[in-house]
C-alpha cells in the first residue's frame, strides 16, 4: 500500500533543508524516500505530465516509517500546490524553513560562482533567485490550495540556534514523540563552505529594499522571526 509522503518539505532553497532533514530523520521512525533521495523533484514534473504519480507515491510505502521528500523548489512553482494537495495523505504537515532573504540570494550566488558548470547565466540566476526569497506569496498561494493551517513555518536562524524545538514539532505532527539529537552544527553538505563571493555594487542594498515589504505579514501570520534576519533586524 502506497500512502505518499508523511511529511512534505517544501523550502526555501538555501535555507538549511539538507541540514534540517539531516536532523529530522536521525529519529529512527523517520526517513526520506526509498531511493534514499532527499529530494524528489517530482511533483512539478507530475504536474505537467511527465511523471506517473504512482512512481512518485511507491517512493513511501506503509512501512512504518513517517518517510517524506523535502525539495525546496516546491515553494516556489505554482504548478505544485494542487499536486501536493491531491496526492498527500489528510494531515501530513507541509515544512517551510526561511532564511534572511537577502543571506539566502547570497547563498545561491555564492553557489553559483562556485560550482560554474551546473549554473545558469547570471541574469537569469539572479531573477529566479530573488523570486525565491518572495516568501510571502508563495506562502500564501500554498495556504490558498492545501489550508493554512498544514504549513509549519520556522526560522531558519532560531532553528540553527537550537533544532530541537522545531525537530520535536515536526515529528510530533506526524505523531512521534522526540528522539535525541547529534552534530546539530555540522555544516550542510550542500553549503558553499567558506568560497568567497562579494555583492556586485549597489545589489544588497536594491534587494533588502525589495523584500522589505513582505515583513509584517511573514511575522503576523507565519510566525517568522524577522527580527533574527542580520539585514533587517533594526526594522524589524
Amino acid at each position: 500500500m502506497h500512502r505518499g509522503p508523511a511529511w512534505l518539505g517544501i523550502g526555501a532553497q538555501r535555507s538549511g533543508t539538507t541540514w534540517l532533514t539531516d536532523l529530522l530523520v536521525q529519529h529512527p521512525d523517520v526517513g526520506v524516500g526509498t531511493n534514499g533521495k532527499k529530494e524528489q523533484q517530482a511533483l512539478q514534473r507530475i504536474a505537467r505530465g511527465r511523471l506517473d504519480e504512482g512512481d512518485y507515491l511507491a517512493q513511501f510505502p506503509d512501512d512504518g516509517l513517517r518517510r517524506g521528500d523535502f525539495t525546496p523548489r516546491y515553494l516556489n512553482n505554482a504548478s505544485v500546490p494542487a499536486v501536493a494537495s491531491r496526492l498527500l495523505p489528510d494531515g501530513a504537515p507541509i515544512v517551510v524553513i526561511l532564511r534572511d532573504p537577502v543571506e539566502r540570494l547570497a547563498s545561491g550566488l555564492r553557489r553559483r560562482v562556485k560550482y560554474p558548470r551546473h549554473a545558469w547565466p547570471y541574469e537569469a540566476a539572479l531573477a529566479y533567485g530573488q523570486w525565491c526569497g518572495m516568501y510571502a506569496p508563495q506562502l500564501d498561494l500554498w495556504a490558498g490550495v492545501v489550508g493554512a493551517e498544514r504549513i509549519r513555518v520556522y526560522t531558519y536562524e532560531a532553528v540553527r540556534h537550537d533544532p530541537a524545538p522545531a525537530c520535536a514539532d515536526i515529528w510530533g505532527a506526524v505523531g512521534l514523540p522526540p528522539a535525541p539529537l547529534t552534530e546539530v552544527s555540522a555544516p550542510s553538505s550542500s553549503s558553499a563552505g567558506e568560497f568567497v563571493w562579494e555583492w556586485p555594487d549597489g545589489l544588497q542594498a536594491a534587494v533588502t529594499a525589495l523584500y522589505r515589504p513582505q515583513l509584517d505579514e511573514l511575522a503576523e501570520r507565519w510566525g517568522v522571526r524577522t527580527d533574527l534576519w542580520p539585514n533587517f533586524a533594526e526594522t524589524s
